[in-house]
């Protein structure tokens, strides 16, 4: 995790150094041939996925500030599939499930950014630059079900939809008594909320920045600081911090 942060902390003081050397040139608004940006895209990282929106103001052919909206998950690196070699009590094979999986955890991210490109921007052209942004997070914690297989007297399975408790542990534990996930149906009105705040600093890949029709790509790390520690895994260490890189694909419209 420390190496994330290092990286974190090297493009974010690397944009920062860059960005001060440009802030002496000064542009008109006649040079703009676009003033605003809309936005929708996602990707996906090293723990998971994300989708995001924003809106951007062009304050200058070197510089864009943004206010955008996150929402993805977030695994644990030690997340494995398993299935029971067997028939699913449901028919056909089992579905695969995570073994020792506690909590599923969701972000929705509100925060404030700024792109600099590294010469001026023209229509056709690709062009370069960094992107750095922070702001507030909220952390979703919603328990992870599993279909347990219970038997009455007689033998006869019935399936029973269950978070992980201690009374179930040998249970949950044991994918010969797990006919699989229960579905993204459950949980969602046991959420425990988390605030925090995070940072994220990458490398961006634009085509076209002046064209009407926003094309670019997003690659860089992102790093969520929590409150309190996030329960993902049983047996895993709990932290409240979560490192990650990323990729995301923005289209979007400027005018």
């Amino acid at each position: 995790m420390s190496k994330y942060i290092y990286i974190l902390l090297f493009l974010i003081g690397t944009t920062s150094s860059w960005a001060q050397t440009k802030k002496k040139a000064s542009f008109t608004e006649e040079e703009l041939p676009v003033h605003h940006e809309f936005f929708v895209g996602g990707g996906i990282s090293t723990r998971g996925f994300q989708v995001n929106l924003g809106y951007s103001l062009i304050k200058s052919p070197f510089r864009t500030l943004s206010f955008f909206a996150d929402f993805g998950e977030v695994k644990d690196s030690k997340e494995r599939q398993q299935t029971y070699d067997g028939l699913s009590l449901r028919g056909g094979a089992p579905k695969a499930f995570i073994y020792g999986k506690k909590n599923n955890l969701f972000f929705s991210r509100i925060g404030y950014g700024e792109k600099y490109y590294l010469s001026a921007r023209n229509r056709r052209l690709v062009s370069l630059g960094f992107t750095y942004s922070g702001g507030f997070t909220l952390g979703m914690v919603r328990p992870y079900y599993l279909d347990l297989i219970y038997r009455d007297n007689g033998g006869r399975p019935d399936i029973v939809p269950e978070k992980y408790n201690e009374s179930n542990l040998l249970k949950f534990l044991n994918p010969q008594e797990v006919d699989g996930p229960s579905g993204a149906a459950y949980g969602w009105d046991e959420l425990d909320l988390v605030p925090g705040v995070f940072l994220k600093a990458g490398l961006l890949i634009d085509w076209g920045a002046f064209d009407t029709v926003l094309k670019d790509i997003e690659i860089g790390i992102a790093a969520d600081f929590y409150f309190e520690q996030i329960p993902i895994m049983i047996f895993e260490k709990n932290t409240p911090v979560f490192v990650n890189l990323y990729i995301n694909v923005h289209l979007g419209h400027r005018w």
